[in-house]
């Protein structure tokens, strides 16, 4: 019988990753046959069958899951030890990789690098947007140790991800300081009334329409904008009313021009912020004292 050894646990664990042999073995440049005899190895020295194969999709046998998880274990550690002995190596400094999905306003992230920067003047930060999915992936393989989001991602539990609630920020209905002198109080104030929304299917778009919806009411929808700052933006230039983050609106450049109208309606809508980290087992220390200490107290 053939001992099996880490390349034979590194085939079956990118096997079980990517669930197809042809895709396993393109990743691991090596033929599919040479492939499928390793893993055939492997399944003789545990005397199980790992993996069940119907026509060209792989699937876990309950022993297979028990093996796929060691081994996810074993080499995300060593992935993030040969991380921290390359920088080692190379003396390379402090350094720290964050996504920031779109809708999480700018003056948040802005806060956080201020809070990193302080914490460690001479960290090399990298700073991205994406979209939440692929962010995720990435927080997956290391290429980001960090991500801000406006909600909780759900994940399997056998990702490790992580969702620390960091803030949850009530929404304001604001409106140019000229507009608000003629506006009636929410919510009937909204009839007929020009109405910036942001682009579906953002949470802050469904929360206003269940709102409109609630209170049976007809705004005049005149722009549908994505970049949270561009809307902000046009509410202070008097294109039109706005849900807008209230710490984003007390913190704004354009804060002067913006008046947060009256709301007596009983459906309070709220903005949440989430720190996304996945679970490793050497600790990043700046992403420990983010996680530890930072706030968003103005």
């Amino acid at each position: 019988m053939i001992p099996f050894n880490f390349h034979h646990l590194y085939y079956f664990y990118v096997v079980a990753k990517e669930r197809s042999f042809s895709k396993a073995a393109r990743s691991l440049c090596i033929s599919q046959p040479a492939l499928s005899a390793q893993i055939k190895q492997f399944e003789n020295y545990w005397n199980f069958r790992l993996l069940d194969r119907e026509g060209r999709k792989v699937s876990l046998t309950e022993e297979g899951v028990l093996v796929f998880n060691s081994a996810k274990a074993i080499f995300d550690f060593a992935r993030e030890l040969a991380d921290g002995m390359s920088k080692r190596k190379y003396r390379i400094g402090s350094k720290i990789q964050i996504g920031v999905s779109s809708a999480v306003p700018k003056v948040v992230a802005e806060k956080l690098v201020r809070f990193i920067l302080a914490a460690d003047p001479d960290v090399h930060l990298t700073l991205c947007q994406d979209r939440i999915e692929t962010m995720v992936e990435n927080l997956m393989v290391h290429k980001l140790d960090l991500v801000l989001n406006d909600f909780s991602y759900p994940s399997p539990i056998e990702e490790n991800i992580q969702n620390h609630l960091l803030a949850t920020i009530p929404m304001v209905f604001c409106a140019s300081r000229k507009i608000a002198r003629r506006f009636r109080d929410l919510p009937k104030g909204l009839n007929g009334e020009p109405l910036i929304l942001p682009t579906a299917p953002d949470q802050t778009y469904h929360a206003i329409q269940n709102y409109i919806h609630a209170h049976k009411i007809k705004p005049k929808v005149v722009a549908e904008i994505q970049n949270l700052e561009m809307a902000r933006a046009l509410v202070a230039m008097g294109r039109g009313i706005g849900l807008l983050n209230s710490y984003a609106v007390a913190n704004a450049p354009e804060r002067k021009d913006l008046s947060v109208l009256r709301d007596h309606s009983r459906h309070k809508i709220v903005d949440t912020i989430y720190l996304v980290t996945r679970e490793r087992k050497i600790p990043h220390p700046l992403v420990t004292k983010i996680l530890n200490e930072f706030r968003l107290e103005s």
